[in-house]
């Protein structure tokens, strides 16, 4: 019995020994000879407290760190000129802070790092000229804080993380050879994704997993960005903005499921962008809504389905863009701003939503510099009048007597709105609330002719006409 139990406490004591805790204040290995001896001055050390930082020039290989199996801070692996991959990391299973792989020239594989299932914050791998690929990590499931991928100038793909299913979100730049985000396949919801100046980065495909984003999306200066097809599944982008900038996209197609953005909506400087088609769905924007320097852009058709936004409305420098009509559905109440300008060719800005905001607006409006029709607010708001003229199965009727008249003019309404009178020409000459049901008002002032007098509310808009003898 006796023998037995002094088995058990040796078994015991060897495993504790095994697994012992050390280095609470870090270490830094500038050498290989540093690697090579740390078994020999810490044996049985398996888990750092601390943080571990590699950069040498000489350093070849990690195979002296072999008996590791935790990093309680950050393990930072840079600048060693020397090193081709991380072989000798085998055993790391967990990273309590950030894991960084930076400016390692040589380094071709991420192959070592097998068994690492955590980082609790950032993973960084920037600046690895020769790495191809993030075969390696294959069993990483939890990312706590940002995968930031920058300036890898071979790699081709981030294949190899095909078990991730939680992290902050991706930001990844400049990778100069990047075709594809295949690999990223297990994420469903993330905080935040940025995608810009990647100048082989053609799809969009790995992200098909993607279901909501919980902060903004930034997908900027990718030149040969064809398609956001990839993003089929992702529906809403909550408490962050969505902004679309210098890619090479001919229209919006792959955000077909996009219903809701929590932030603005920024469209801007995309050479190849002639329409918003894909964005179909799209009900709800939080904050503003920018569309602007957009040079092949011909069309707003594509947000029909928008009906409200929380700020600002801006439109400008799309020189080939003709018409507003797309934007006929937001309400006019949900319009804090309203800016039209340096649209070469928009001569139509007579839709719905925005002359009703014409006829009440919360805020500032700013048109100018845009074509014949569409190149002051005065100019619209004509153009709003004859636009309600023509569109008489819209409206709900009401009386006016008597017609003619020379002095007064008595309106019968079911509804309470807004009330314009407009000549022939659409110069407005009175503009007032209507809140009763039968109102009086004095024309005697008005040239003798034909008048026209808009009744808005807060769904119709309603037109009539009437003689001034």
């Amino acid at each position: 019995m006796k023998k037995l139990f002094l088995f058990f406490t040796g078994l015991f004591f060897s495993f504790t020994v095994s697994s012992q805790s050390c280095l609470p204040q870090g270490i830094t290995f500038t050498t290989q000879a540093q690697i090579d001896s740390f078994p020999i001055n810490y044996p049985n050390c398996t888990q750092i407290e601390g943080t571990v930082e590699i950069s040498g020039g000489d350093i070849t290989n990690l195979n002296g760190l072999n008996a590791l199996t935790s990093v309680g801070d950050s393990l930072l692996i840079h600048d060693n000129d020397s090193l081709t991959s991380l072989t000798g990391l085998n055993n790391m299973t967990s990273i309590g802070g950030g894991l960084v792989i930076m400016n390692n020239p040589d380094l071709n594989s991420l192959t070592g790092m097998d068994s690492l299932i955590s980082i609790d914050e950032d993973f960084v791998i920037q600046g690895n000229d020769g790495l191809t690929n993030l075969t390696g990590l294959d069993n990483i499931t939890f990312i706590g804080g940002w995968l930031i991928l920058v300036q890898n100038d071979a790699l081709i793909s981030i294949t190899g993380l095909g078990s991730l299913t939680s992290i902050s979100g991706p930001y990844i730049r400049e990778n100069n050879s990047l075709t594809s985000l295949a690999g990223l396949q297990g994420l469903v919801s993330i905080d935040g994704l940025f995608i810009s100046y990647n100048n082989a980065l053609n799809s969009l495909a790995g992200l098909e997993g993607l279901t909501i984003i919980n902060g903004d999306f930034g997908l900027y200066g990718n030149p040969v960005l064809t398609s956001l097809s990839g993003l089929n599944n992702l529906t809403s982008i909550m408490g962050g903005s969505l902004t679309i900038a210098g890619n090479h996209l001919i229209n919006l197609t792959g955000l077909e499921g996009l219903t809701y953005i929590g932030g603005y909506l920024n469209v801007y400087e995309n050479q190849h962008l002639t329409s918003l088609t894909g964005l179909d769905n799209l009900v709800s924007i939080w904050w503003f809504l920018n569309i602007s320097g957009n040079p092949a852009l011909t069309s707003l058709v594509g947000l029909e389905g928008l009906t409200s936004i929380g700020g600002s409305l801006m439109i400008s420098d799309n020189p080939a863009l003709t018409s507003l009509t797309g934007l006929d559905n937001i309400d006019a109440g949900s319009i804090q701003w309203l800016t039209i300008f340096d649209n070469d060719s928009l001569s139509t800005c007579a839709v719905q939503s925005i002359c009703n905001y014409l006829d009440n607006p919360n805020a500032s409006v700013d048109i100018h510099d845009n074509a014949t029709g569409c190149n002051s607010p005065e100019e619209v708001d004509s153009a709003c009048v004859h636009l309600a003229i023509g569109d008489l199965q819209n409206l709900p009727s009401f009386i006016i007597y008597p017609n003619p008249t020379a002095t007064t003019i008595t309106i019968q309404t079911p509804t309470d709105g807004l009330l314009s009178i407009f000549n022939t020409s659409g110069q407005q000459s009175l503009h007032q609330e209507i809140t009763e049901p039968t109102t009086t008002i004095d024309v005697s002032g008005l040239k003798s002719g034909v008048y026209f007098v808009r009744m808005t509310g807060d769904k119709n808009v309603s037109v009539g006409k009437f003689i001034k003898q």
